[in-house]
């Protein structure tokens, strides 16, 4: 009020305006949205875990069901192809999990 700012134009609009005012909870904002951010990113990462995890899964799902349905059909070229196709898929496999962060 000592700048009178209903009278004088060249009065700051409010009080945060002006130089000398601090505002107390930046450090504390400035903390927090750093935390923030490093939990993001955590987050981010174990969201992209999990992903290979389920993609894991689902090569395993996919071996076994090549290897199942090989011994329904007569001839033994595509038996042999889908035996081999999931044991291409199962060295795949394996190598993504070795390869993987553990689980927490």
């Amino acid at each position: 009020m000592a700048t009178q700012p209903f009278t004088n134009p060249s009065a700051p609009p409010g009080p945060t305006y002006m130089p000398e005012y601090r505002q107390p909870e930046l450090t504390q904002a400035a903390a927090l949205d750093e935390r923030a951010s490093s939990q993001y990113s955590l987050g981010v990462q174990a969201g992209a875990n999990s992903d290979n995890y389920v993609r894991d899964t689902i090569y395993l799902a996919t071996i076994l069901f090549l290897i199942g349905i090989s011994g329904h059909f007569r001839f033994f070229r595509i038996r042999l192809g889908l035996v081999i196709l999931g044991g291409l898929m199962l060295i795949v496999a394996v190598v993504q999990i070795v390869t993987s962060p553990p689980i927490p």
